[in-house]
């Protein structure tokens, strides 16, 4: 079942990186992507990618796990194999393109999770060499979905007292705090 698939579509941060992301799975997700919904069916968003498994020097552009203490952080050997990189024509996205950005991030994300692939999405990177990586083409970076085959088990778990704070618990099991429905029906 679909809910199956989103229990399992958890933020992965740390990657096997003896297992690579393929050029056919990248070409994959944007299919997924491409045939999401957008505001006027305008279609704004671009994209860039990077498979990274020989040389994981965009990881160091990237702020991984900000929860998470400096030890329970991803290491250089736990890089992820691709990048893919969400670009619009402008700096600042309107509300629309906005929302077109994460319905397809997301789309992206559940589609990597069906083929085993573990994502994450990060919005706190470089912008300047995420700028220049892509300078050529007139589109400014938005979102950066790292990629790669899991290397760490996640789970959801009960949220307690409002704290939503992902954590790894004993077994270094990435434990992702969720509110109760009764707390997000408002009415």
């Amino acid at each position: 079942m679909f809910i199956d698939l989103i229990e399992k579509t958890r933020t992965v941060r740390h990657f096997n990186r003896k297992k690579p992301v393929t050029g056919e799975d990248i070409l994959y997700l944007l299919e997924c992507a491409r045939l999401t919904p957008c505001a006027a069916n305008l279609q704004r968003i671009r994209y860039a990618s990077f498979l990274d498994a020989a040389d994981p020097k965009h990881f160091a552009k990237v702020a991984f796990a900000g929860y998470l203490p400096e030890d329970k952080k991803p290491k250089i050997d736990e890089a992820p194999t691709a990048y893919l990189v969400i670009l619009t024509a402008c700096d600042t996205p309107d509300v629309n393109l906005s929302i077109d950005i994460g319905i397809a991030a997301e789309a992206i994300v559940i589609a990597a999770r069906d083929k085993g692939i573990g994502a994450c999405m990060i919005r706190s990177f470089d912008k300047e060499y995420f700028t220049d990586l892509v300078s050529d083409t007139g589109y400014k970076p938005q979102l950066v979905i790292a990629l790669g085959y899991p290397a760490e088990e996640a789970r959801i778990v009960e949220c307690v007292d409002g704290n939503v704070k992902y954590y790894k618990d004993e077994k270094d099991v990435n434990c992702v705090p969720k509110l109760p429905i009764e707390e997000l029906l408002v009415k």
